[in-house]
């Protein structure tokens, strides 16, 4: 028998979709259920939710939209452990459906699966404390360090004083402050080496294929936000040398500032050519611009923007735009922005397109 109209589309949509009677059984599903959980359309359709998914918010939510008359949309967040599948983060959206042909209220689930982008968000936010812990062990290598260079200094100049004079009472005390002094020094460098994390190798980098990628993760975050993406990549851009977890990190920073610059909702237009020179395209530089239809940024906060641990947004930690500056520089490039109040943001990244030998080493 040829599936119907409503039974193909559903098919082809990219999200498992599930449809519920008010007894929670399964009346519908596409095959997006198949791939995500596992399980074939004969072994989903007619069981019960729980069986399905044993979840209880993901029940309770869809209870609660049933018992609504009203249409009305819950979403909830689910860490499930699927047989064969390993763990996996979904995104529920369970939804009411009213049909003039079916008297009861039918429930509607979309399941989205997001592993990929929670952990890149993950891997963003552990970036940043990494980057915090850096900055504030440097500060202390530096506000400690020269202190404790002085006293050693000093404490040398009073060993020779005191050799000279044929004074050799103090000889083994001072030594035994020099030494600690050489502790302390080690220790803060320790401290800034653990905090600062190894870095990886310079590889060849698609930045077509990572920024594209990028704004697949964040699509629904955008949608939800009312926030349309625009991209624009000019054809032919060479494949850049760079470390790609620190690119990759950098790029969705910028991406979710923006969106989040647009609370009302937006346009999030990413542009990426060779860099302009002299009336031409240079072939050595690659330029990305990043722009928003936001608020925008005051002069007064233009000059602080990339400040660690100074930021605009109550919940935020001020390290985001301080570790997009240092990774573009230590690539070898730059960050700039433009902005207009009311208007919008452009933040544009230019990297180089391959790095200096001695960077490489």
């Amino acid at each position: 028998m040829s599936k119907h109209l409503h039974e193909v589309i559903l098919d082809v949509l990219p999200h498992a979709v599930l449809v519920l009677d008010e007894e929670l059984r399964v009346v519908m599903c596409n095959l997006g259920c198949e791939s995500l959980l596992l399980k074939s359309v004969g072994e989903i359709k007619g069981k019960e939710l729980s069986k399905i998914i044993s979840h209880k918010d993901l029940q309770d939510q869809a209870r609660g939209v049933l018992q609504n008359r009203e249409a009305t949309t819950k979403s909830v967040e689910l860490h499930l452990d699927i047989e064969k599948g390993g763990s996996k983060i979904l995104r529920a959206t369970a939804t009411t459906l009213h049909t003039e042909d079916v008297k009861s209220s039918l429930c509607l689930i979309v399941l989205e699966d997001i592993t990929q982008q929670v952990q890149l968000e993950e891997q963003l936010m552990q970036s940043e404390k990494l980057a915090g812990m850096g900055l504030l062990a440097r500060s202390i290598a530096h506000e400690v360090g020269n202190p404790l260079s002085i006293i050693a200094s000093t404490l040398q100049y009073i060993e020779n004083a005191l050799v000279d004079t044929g004074n050799q009472n103090f000889r083994e005390p001072v030594q035994i402050i020099m030494d600690n002094i050489h502790q302390m020094h080690t220790l803060l460098r320790s401290l800034s080496d653990f905090t600062g994390s190894k870095q990886s190798q310079f590889e060849s980098c698609d930045l077509n294929r990572i920024l594209s990628q990028l704004l697949t993760f964040i699509s629904r975050e955008a949608e939800l936000h009312n926030v349309s993406i625009h991209q624009e990549f000019d054809e032919g851009i060479p494949s850049c040398q760079a470390r790609s977890g620190e690119i990759k990190q950098l790029f969705l920073n910028l991406f979710k500032n923006a969106i989040e610059a647009m609370p009302q909702g937006g346009k999030l237009c990413v542009k990426m050519h060779l860099a302009p020179k002299d009336g031409a395209r240079n072939p050595d530089e690659v330029l990305v611009e990043i722009s928003d239809t936001g608020k925008g940024i005051s002069k007064a906060d233009m000059q602080y923007i990339f400040r660690s641990f100074y930021s605009t947004n109550p919940k935020g930690t001020g390290l985001g735009l301080s570790f997009c500056r240092r990774v573009a520089e230590e690539h070898g490039g730059e960050i700039s922005v433009k902005s207009q109040v009311g208007k919008g943001t452009t933040f544009i990244v230019t990297l180089p397109i391959r790095q200096r030998k001695e960077e490489q080493a």
